[in-house]
């Protein structure tokens, strides 16, 4: 259990700060700056103004006000440590439906893995222990009906800091039709269903209690949308299928299959239905886009751990674990680190520098676009996608970057002075070829272009 804590940890200590992090912080800055909270785009220069509806404004508060107040380690925590959370109830519920010590502590491991492919200082990650913690005070109810109590007020936490929530209304409807239908099917049942009164009020509060926000219903809008947007899947990889390639996706999702596949095929025992439901719909998910399978993989575990391969386990935690423990934590953790709240090596760090001291609109990549907003400069498109899918705006960015258009002609359109984009790109290509445009900057990171109207004034900079 301590070695899973530790896997999101070493990936904290060892990446730094990208992509959407920083739109995130620039829009909880702005939100904490301006004292309401932001409903209109105020970071582009192509739809200024548009109407945004995010369930993630939370977030960006939470994320902002963190860093105001604890400083740059707050990057760390946000991630690594609501990992560390997740994991954390994660075996507090194992070990109350039974599982032992050893199986329990492997269960973590592979929560630990799955979330540690996705982890970064983003939403999701309240999401991930959001699903445990609804798992665990399931779990409790069963017990004592009261524990259901606490669900509605998570859900008005869940519904404005990220948009996941309908995946908690999923999960409690299905222990409302376990509770109302019982269900059986050869091995699979309902264990312990739920009081039906109590379930079906919960489902009910909880689903009136997503409507507290500053959007209403709109929420749903925005959280549905992107997950039917089809531009959104074709652009972002974790909208994307698995790459079975890498062999950590490819653990975290074939080993759990395997093991459920052999204990359906060889053991006699029973299987809960709710548990098994819940993991196959999230399966099914992941296969369609990559960035369920930490929800895969929390679901798979909920159901392991109530069938386990062992029903007793004889091996019990000694105080010989911790001097282990011990060595394996400083191994894991030992090595070169970034700053809490440095930018990723990936970033153009010192070419947006540079045009820090030149004025005029920028046009960059789609994950450069949410340094821009950090940092203040106006962007065409960036991390918040679903805002320029309708507009058509991002189709005009994915034409630019591909060249299946005149770039010079949209640039000129929306009086772009500056191109900051990756070299031996086919864009950059282009225009070092094109007589409009200058090389005024240049790394092996990042090669800024300039607008022939003010060429005479521009010179190529060489950075130390």
């Amino acid at each position: 259990m301590v070695m899973a804590c530790l896997i999101p940890w070493r990936a904290a200590l060892r990446s730094g700060v990208v992509d959407d992090t920083f739109w995130h912080r620039a829009a909880g800055v702005w939100m904490l700056d301006h004292h309401h909270v932001m409903t209109h785009d105020v970071f582009s220069y192509t739809v200024l103004g548009e109407r945004w509806t995010t369930p993630e404004w939370g977030y960006d508060v939470v994320l902002a006000q963190a860093v105001r107040s604890l400083g740059p380690v707050a990057f760390w925590l946000l991630s690594a440590g609501l990992a560390v959370l997740t994991i954390l109830v994660l075996a507090l519920r194992s070990r109350l439906v039974g599982a032992g010590w050893t199986w329990t502590g492997l269960l973590c491991i592979e929560v630990g893995a799955a979330i540690t492919l996705y982890l970064d200082d983003r939403p999701q990650m309240f999401s991930y222990l959001f699903v445990a913690l609804l798992l665990l005070l399931l779990t409790l109810a069963r017990r004592r009906w009261w524990w259901l109590c606490p669900v509605p007020v998570m859900f008005v936490l869940w519904a404005n800091l990220h948009g996941s929530f309908p995946l908690g209304l999923a999960i409690l409807l299905l222990e409302v039709m376990a509770a109302l239908l019982r269900p059986r099917w050869g091995r699979v049942s309902v264990r312990d269903p739920l009081p039906r009164g109590p379930i079906v009020a919960t489902f009910v509060a909880s689903g009136a209690a997503t409507v507290l926000n500053p959007f209403g219903l709109g929420v749903y809008t925005s959280a549905l949308g992107i997950t039917f947007n089809q531009q959104v899947r074709a652009l972002v990889v974790e909208w994307q299928s698995p790459d079975f390639h890498d062999p950590a996706t490819l653990a975290v999702v074939a080993i759990p299959v395997a093991i459920t596949v052999v204990f359906l095929a060889v053991s006699k025992r029973d299987v809960p239905a709710v548990e098994l439901a819940l993991a196959v719909f999230l399966l099914v998910s992941s296969l369609e886009a990559a960035r369920f399978i930490p929800y895969f993989a929390i679901a798979w575990c909920a159901l392991a751990a109530s069938c386990p391969p062992l029903e007793e386990e004889s091996l019990r935690p000694s105080l010989l674990v911790w001097p282990l423990v011990a060595v394996l934590g400083v191994s894991l953790l030992h090595g070169p680190w970034y700053p809490a709240g440095t930018p990723a090596p990936s970033v153009p760090v010192r070419a947006v520098a540079y045009l820090e001291h030149h004025r005029g609109r920028i046009f960059s990549t789609y994950l450069w676009s949410d340094y821009l907003d950090w940092v203040g400069r106006p962007v065409f498109v960036d991390g918040r996608t679903e805002l320029y899918t309708d507009n058509g705006v991002l189709a005009q960015f994915l034409a630019i970057e591909n060249l299946t258009t005149d770039p010079d002609t949209l640039l000129r359109s929306h009086h772009v002075d500056y191109v900051l984009w990756p070299p031996g790109t086919s864009l950059s290509l282009y225009l070092e070829h094109d007589a409009r445009w200058h090389v005024v900057w240049r790394s092996g990171t990042a090669v800024v272009f300039h607008a022939a109207r003010d060429a005479q004034t521009a010179q190529l900079v060489s950075p130390s």
